[in-house]
């Protein structure tokens, strides 16, 4: 695969897209789904058994895949992110497996699709969460612009606030009844995600950006005048 592509202005819009159509894509679950899926108790890959979710959640979580592919492939523009490309194709990986493997209903219950649904999708969550925070780090000291650092910044703490939520919520759900309303923390770890490759692609595009050199002044030397 040529690398030079994923350093395009298509690549950009690509990655741009990716995410646009995964929000939108859940905004629309939300929507039309709201009569099946209770948002405060049922978790977001519920729609996924229903119309349209049959169709758009697989289609939402590729579209985020392709955005986490394209920046592993581009970089996030930062210094020595090797680890943090690998994390990001690591994601998209995971989020592929999400999504063609769907979650179990309550007559199938628990399977073994639904389980590696379960774990990959928890899994992907981690790989961001971790992404978020080695990016906020490295940002400090990074070209970056303010909107960014900051949005990474709180992206890294909204994230893991809520991925440890959601993870008591579903392992543990009689911990402050946290089973009734686990779908809350769930849906905003996806906002928070989804909004942090804005920020990565934001920056990734900054640092594509070549910086004009000053070409040096030359002084012309007059004919006849010796120094």
């Amino acid at each position: 695969m040529n690398r030079d592509f994923f350093r395009t202005r298509a690549a950009e819009v690509t990655a741009m897209s990716g995410i646009a159509a995964s929000q939108a894509g859940f905004a629309v679950m939300h929507l039309t789904q709201a009569h099946d899926v209770d948002p405060v108790a049922i978790p977001v890959s519920a729609y996924a058994v229903t119309w349209p979710g049959v169709l758009l959640f697989p289609l939402s979580v590729i579209a985020l895949a392709a955005t986490c592919f394209i920046l592993a492939m581009r970089g996030v523009g930062l210094a020595r992110e090797g680890f943090v490309r690998f994390l990001l194709g690591a994601t998209a990986v995971m989020l592929v497996c999400a999504a063609v493997f769907r979650t179990g209903t309550p007559e199938s219950g628990l399977t073994w699709w639904a389980q590696i649904h379960r774990y990959s999708a928890g899994a992907a969550f981690v790989l961001l969460t971790v992404v978020a925070g080695i990016c906020a780090a490295r940002m400090r000291h990074a070209d970056a612009p303010a909107w960014v650092r900051h949005g990474t910044w709180w992206a890294t703490v909204l994230a893991a606030l809520t991925f440890l939520t959601t993870t008591v919520n579903t392992f543990l759900p009689g911990v402050l009844d946290g089973g009734d309303w686990r779908g809350i923390p769930q849906r905003v770890l996806l906002v928070v995600l989804s909004s942090l490759l804005w920020f990565l692609v934001a920056n990734s595009i900054r640092a594509a950006v070549p910086v004009p050199v000053e070409e040096p002044v030359r002084v012309p030397v007059l004919a006849g005048v010796r120094s």
